[in-house]
């Protein structure tokens, strides 16, 4: 029997894809339908993965989908934090003026210290010590939705028992 393909590389794709889903404003909607972008994270994750599977290598495992949706959510959230990091130095905070846009849009009445809070907000520089604590925030939800996403790949591309 052959080793297994390396299950880094599926990972990684996987990852960038949910790090793209939270890091490009409007796309990071997707996540309000039950985080559907960090699901699908973790299914690319592991049909990739069972695309490297050829003849007399031991067949796809529950394990390896644990393994996978682990990796992918961990490499998610390191890779979010460095791209809203990089977008936030080279272009401001976009994402707080697509909400003032909508803001605005609505005709709401808000308070008077809302708008200093969001100049501060929108102001601040980016900070390397939030970056790494925003990887911590990402690492659970990430983690746990791209779990459940290679799961889903697990029952969909699991081998089928022979009679």
């Amino acid at each position: 029997m052959n080793s297994k393909p390396d299950k880094f590389i599926p990972s990684l794709y996987g990852g960038l894809l949910i790090a793209t889903v939270w890091s490009v404003p409007g796309l990071n909607f997707l996540n309000c339908l039950c985080c559907a972008g960090v699901l699908m994270g973790g299914f690319l994750a592991v049909l990739l993965y069972q695309r490297e599977f050829t003849e007399g290598i031991e067949p796809l495992t529950k394990d390896d989908c644990v393994q996978i949706g682990i990796y992918t959510g961990v490499i998610s959230a390191v890779a979010t934090a460095l791209i809203q990091y990089i977008t936030t130095v080279l272009f401001g905070n976009v994402a707080i003026d697509i909400m003032m846009r909508i803001v605005e849009r609505m005709h709401l009445d808000l308070p008077p210290e809302f708008y200093p809070m969001v100049e501060e907000a929108r102001n601040a520089e980016p900070n390397l010590l939030g970056s790494i604590i925003g990887i911590f925030i990402y690492i659970l939800p990430g983690t746990l939705f791209s779990y459940l996403g290679a799961m889903i790949g697990w029952r969909v591309f699991q081998p089928k028992e022979t009679l």
